[in-house]
Parts: structure tokens; sequence; C-alpha cells
């Protein structure tokens, strides 16, 4: 075995048993949005090979990667989608060799789940908009519009990809916001 890759093999034994050990005391990530497919939190953290594959692979550059900013486990992937949107390309699953990213069908990914804040929403304050119903991958199904103006999240149809929080032009806060789904 070269040196070189006795050093990978051993560091990377290391921060697997590191990060095992943190999942398994209850320190798994909460309140974060994983990649599509991803596996079950504490799961996915045991599994994670933290090789930021999935990041580069993002054509989108939705797929940040921890790098220990508020208490993040370092080199796990996750998105922010007010500062961009996962199209469900599934291209991030595609090149996770751990398993931690599970290839799924685009209308089954789980993500997270968007809420919309009526107190917010500029259709609820009387204006003409619906972007964040215009701009949903799935089309009247995640986003319906109730009473042909009001948007409304249906659950059963979202994937929590965030288009909606990032195209959502109320101000100065969005009204529509992905928050992860409970497991």
């Amino acid at each position: 075995m070269e040196r070189r890759s006795l050093i990978k093999m051993l560091l990377g034994g290391g921060l697997l048993g590191l990060f095992l050990e943190n999942s398994k005391s209850g320190k798994a990530e909460t309140g974060l949005i994983r990649p599509p497919g991803a596996e079950p939190e504490e799961l996915f953290l045991a599994t994670c090979a933290r090789c930021g594959k999935c990041a580069e692979v993002c054509p989108l550059g939705c797929i940040k990667i921890a790098h220990g900013e508020q208490g993040l486990a370092i080199g796990t992937p996750y998105i922010v989608p007010v500062e961009g949107y996962c199209d469900l390309c599934m291209k991030c699953t595609e090149v996770c060799t751990t398993g931690a990213l599970k290839p799924v069908a685009k209308e089954k990914v789980r993500m997270g789940l968007a809420e919309i804040d009526k107190d917010i929403c500029l259709a609820r304050k009387g204006e003409d908009c619906r972007v964040c119903h215009a701009n949903c991958p799935f089309y009247d199904k995640a986003i319906k519009l109730e009473n042909y103006k009001y948007p409304t999240v249906d659950p059963d149809y979202c994937t929590g990809c965030g288009r909606c929080e990032y195209v959502c032009i109320a101000s100065p806060q969005k009204a529509a916001t992905v928050k992860p789904r409970k497991e």
C-alpha cells in the first residue's frame, strides 16, 4: 500500500469515527437542508465521506460545504435556499460513493418543506404576486393557489427544493421559507 493511500485511509477512518461518535451522542445536525436523496441525519453524518463531490458537480452551486461555521460538521453538504435553490438535477446523488445521498425520483425528494407566512405574503396583502407559484418545479401541485390568488403549500408534493424562497420578492423578509422536514 502506498504511503499516501495509507494516510488517507487512516485519516478517513479517524474522521469517520469522530463523526460516528458525534452522531451517537445525539449531536446530529438539526435545522439543515441536506441535498436531495440524503439519508436520515444520523446515518447521513455517519456515511458522508465529506469529499465535496456533490458541491463540485452541482450546476447551480446551491450545495454548500460546512467549514465549521455555527458548529456544523466540517465537510458536510447543505443547502441554503435563500442563497440558491436545488433544480433537482440529481447529479449529486450520482457522484456520492458512500450512499449518504441516494438516487431518488425528483417527485419523491423530501429535503424540506416550504412554508408561506401569511402575514408577509404580498398576495395576502392584496398585491398581484404569484412568483412562488409560477416558479415551483411542480407547478400547481406543490404550491397551489387558494381562491386563485393565495399561495398554499401541499406537503405531499413539496420537495423542499427552495425555489419558492429564492424567488420570493416580499421584502425585507421572505414570505416563502423552507424548513427541514421532521424525520
